[in-house]
């Protein structure tokens, strides 16, 4: 499923991302070569990271 339209990412694109070693919303595009644009997908991305950590530690968004 896409998760930012703004740069063709996928729940699987942020999930290997994130299994890389990205542990915040920076590093998930950064890994991916991408950049926010709208910034609409990053509550998405955020639970993702979540999800995949296990945790409901915080994650930082930066803009």
């Amino acid at each position: 499923m896409y998760i930012c339209l703004c740069n063709g990412l996928t729940d699987r694109d942020i999930k290997s991302a994130v299994a890389s070693g990205a542990q915040r919303i920076a590093n998930v595009y950064e890994s991916l070569g991408a950049a926010p644009q709208c910034a609409k997908c990053t509550a998405n991305i955020r639970d993702i990271i979540r999800e995949s950590a296990g945790n409901n530690a915080p994650v930082t968004v930066r803009r």
